[in-house]
């Protein structure tokens, strides 16, 4: 492969051949159906905002699920369950 010259890992070098054929790809739409490449960029940008928003949104809500979970798991009486006088 082309990225071997570069001394990069598979999962890079593959991250790296998905994001040029994203755009080969983008582009070529984009001068098939005669859409500007500013609109496009602005479109790809939104999405990726979007996505961006989504991904954040899902780690709060895991943060705040584990916070609870502790908060509501933990009672008094587990401290000393092996403790006994």
């Amino acid at each position: 492969m082309i990225f071997s010259l570069l001394n990069v890992r598979k999962k890079t070098a593959a991250t790296i051949a998905g994001i040029a054929i994203a755009a080969l790809c983008l582009w070529g739409i984009s001068t098939w159906q005669d859409i500007p490449a500013s609109e496009l960029f602005s479109i790809l940008l939104a999405t990726t905002i979007m996505v961006g928003a989504v991904m954040i949104a899902a780690i709060l809500l895991i943060a705040i699920f584990k916070i609870l979970g502790n908060f509501l798991g933990k009672s008094p009486d587990t401290d000393n369950k092996g403790k006994q006088d």
